[in-house]
């Protein structure tokens, strides 16, 4: 993987991309590239073009970064540099553009290049678009700093409350991490326009693009997922969960299959899945749970962080009532076990770990997604 060029590499480079670019274009016969300074401001540099349809400049604003926070802030830039040039077109130059911050650009007529050819220029009788080369300089270290157990405290608590506008020192609060680490996130986050500020509160602007990237940046769930079999069926294996949990005074909640089927509808449930803050091959052996070739009807996840357990409520008995098979029990016995009380993780924690920790197949996700996490959004 290439190391991101600094600010003079990518004018260097850039530069040479252009006339390369030109060269090849039938009507234009010389490419000459100067730096402009106008008292200071003014674009990087600018191309002036020379053929037979005549003579233009482009007005060469870059960015160490194409992320759209920086593709925003130079194409306004540039729209301002434009009202001083009565042939200028603008371009916006980064190591690398985003599509989102491509489509920033298409948007308010700035062509774009970066170096790994990526490109849209559109003026005269000139049209180049090229797209979907990949980001020879990629590096998603501060992406995959969202997965990092404090910095996935201040993901869940955005996610989970959408719509509401929040402090810095709010946001520490209420995730329990230093207002620092809230400030790195809001970086990140604000770099990819994910979120607004105003008056120095900050609102999620696209919380599904958050909750994709977070989805994405999940490392290898490797050894925190055990998986058994019970010769129960689901609420009799709910029920030794929380009841041997409470013996040894872990805290334990509901995931996956076991916290969607509460709150969507169509889904099955197959398979029993919580967390737990313990060992779970000793709260296995202490239930009865073992470890046995086909498909297992228990996962317990074991957290690396109690952050999992943000947002989790209480589940309600009637929502346990519709898988509890009460034409092979009398109904004494059913109310007797419904009565256990348990507890499942948000919403937003169900969906991701359906995707990036149990790696469910199935359209349980879509299905809690559509029916519970948009609405709240």
């Amino acid at each position: 993987m290439t190391k991101t060029p600094s600010k003079d590499q990518l004018l260097e480079k850039a530069c040479t991309e252009i006339k390369n670019l030109f060269q090849q274009v039938g009507w234009i016969d010389e490419v000459a590239i100067q730096q402009e300074i106008r008292r200071g401001d003014g674009p990087d540099f600018v191309v002036e073009l020379t053929g037979r349809e005549g003579s233009r400049v482009l007005l060469i604003e870059s960015r160490v970064s194409g992320e759209p926070r920086l593709a925003r802030e130079a194409v306004n830039s540039l729209l301002l540099e434009m009202k001083l040039w009565s042939r200028g077109c603008p371009v916006f130059v980064a190591p690398y553009i985003s599509p989102e911050a491509a489509e920033i650009c298409r948007a308010n007529k700035v062509g774009y290049l970066d170096l790994a050819g990526n490109c849209y220029l559109a003026f005269d009788s000139l049209f180049i678009r090229t797209q979907g080369r990949p980001n020879p300089f990629k590096s998603r270290r501060n992406l995959k700093s969202l997965s990092k157990p404090k910095s996935e405290r201040v993901i869940r608590v955005l996610l989970n409350n959408a719509r509401r506008q929040w402090q810095t020192l709010e946001l520490a609060r209420e995730a329990e991490v230093s207002p620092g680490l809230v400030s790195n996130v809001k970086k990140i986050l604000r770099d990819k326009e994910w979120i607004e500020e105003k008056k120095r509160r900050i609102c999620l602007t696209r919380p599904r693009s958050l909750l994709e990237e977070w989805i994405r940046s999940a490392p290898d769930p490797g050894e925190a997922v055990h998986s058994y079999t019970a010769p129960f069926d689901f609420i009799g294996i709910e029920n030794a969960i929380v009841e041997r949990c409470r013996k040894m005074g872990l805290h334990c909640a509901f995931t996956g299959l076991s916290g969607a089927v509460h709150l969507a509808s169509g889904i099955d449930y197959r398979q029993v899945q919580a967390y737990i803050d313990g060992d779970p091959e000793i709260l296995a052996a202490e239930t009865g749970f073992e470890k046995k070739g086909g498909e297992p009807n228990v996962v317990l996840l074991q957290t690396r962080d109690e952050g999992v357990f943000y947002g989790s409520r209480q589940v309600m008995p009637a929502s346990r009532l519709q898988y509890s098979r009460p034409a092979e029990k009398t109904v004494q016995s059913v109310e007797e076990e419904i009565r256990t009380r348990l507890q499942i993780v948000s919403p937003i924690q169900i969906y991701h770990d359906l995707r990036a920790t149990l790696r469910q197949q199935g359209p349980e996700a879509e299905r809690l997604l559509e029916q519970v996490i948009n609405p709240s959004w």
